[in-house]
């Protein structure tokens, strides 16, 4: 069921975002400086477990070792944007894609479901979503 309303999902989190947007910035905040700080802690040990392997492994300084680590690295920085560079423009499409697909079948299905309903019943939800709003509008404060 998530995997089918995917998009209605997104578009609820967006419209969240929207109304508590305090709460929301808040949040992600913590969220982005948590993973940032895991990122960090995973590099430094990576890099560590790097050097003390050039080290043992060819008899080096400390000095040394760091020099070699550090164009290791550069390497693999190299190659990663590299990589990155090539998948840019097909994840992009891919995205683009995905998008104007789902707010194609949103709108078709929301266009069927408003002429399915009776005039009472679209009466009735107008009425609700204006209320939501509303409501929803008096915890900006």
């Amino acid at each position: 069921m998530i995997k089918q309303h995917f998009d209605l999902i997104i578009v609820a989190l967006v419209a969240l975002s929207l109304v508590m947007y305090d709460w929301v910035i808040d949040l992600i905040l913590n969220l982005l400086h948590f993973i940032f700080e895991i990122i960090h802690i995973a590099y430094e040990w990576f890099e560590l477990g790097i050097e003390h392997t050039v080290e043992h492994l060819f008899h080096t300084s400390r000095h040394g070792s760091q020099i070699v680590t550090f164009y290791i690295l550069l390497l693999i920085a190299g190659l990663l944007m590299r990589w990155l560079w090539r998948m840019l423009p097909s994840l992009y499409q891919r995205f683009k894609r995905y998008t104007r697909l789902a707010w194609e079948c949103r709108k078709t299905e929301f266009k069927a479901y408003w002429l399915s309903l009776t005039l009472f019943n679209k009466v009735k939800l107008l009425s609700t979503v204006t209320g939501i709003v509303f409501l929803s509008s008096l915890f900006v404060l």
